[in-house]
């Protein structure tokens, strides 16, 4: 889990400072705003371009005028909370498109993530609540279950 800090630091960083969005999302946004609560890992990450077609080049980019977005591919072994009807049992859930980084680095950052994470998402698409922002530890899951009954009563 240290590694895959220190890599999405590193990938991450240099771009958050030039992106004008915050990627920060408190416990208690994130739950309060959450559609699905869910328990899952991730089990792997793809990339796509703007016509939803793999794109399987571990160079290729995201960012400003790049069309490509980067997904994390979590199997879900809980749910939680939900307002849909189904919530499949594979989710692909796209990062921030808008920062600088390659499909590569953020598959090898991922690379033997076996992690269970709570899993904070809103809409029918199952989205993080800001891009790209969704996951949080277990140690979270019974306050983030109350935040978000409080504001959903």
């Amino acid at each position: 889990m240290r590694r895959v800090l220190i890599v999405l630091l590193a990938v991450f960083a240099p771009s958050i400072g030039f992106a004008g969005l915050p990627f920060e999302a408190t416990l208690e946004e994130m739950s309060q705003r959450a559609d699905h609560i869910l328990i899952g890992r991730v089990i792997g990450v793809d990339m796509i371009d703007e016509h939803g077609t793999p794109v399987l080049d571990r160079a290729a980019r995201t960012g400003p005028g790049l069309t490509n977005t980067i997904r994390l591919v979590i199997t879900v072994d809980e749910v939680l909370v939900t307002s849909a009807a189904i919530v499949p049992k594979v989710l692909s859930v796209p990062l921030a498109s808008h920062l600088h980084y390659s499909l590569g680095q953020v598959a090898d950052a991922h690379e033997g993530d076996t992690a269970v994470r709570l899993l904070l998402l809103q809409g029918e698409e199952f989205i993080g609540i800001k891009p790209g922002v969704f996951m949080r530890p277990m140690r979270d899951k019974d306050e983030a279950l109350r935040l978000h009954h409080a504001a959903h009563p």
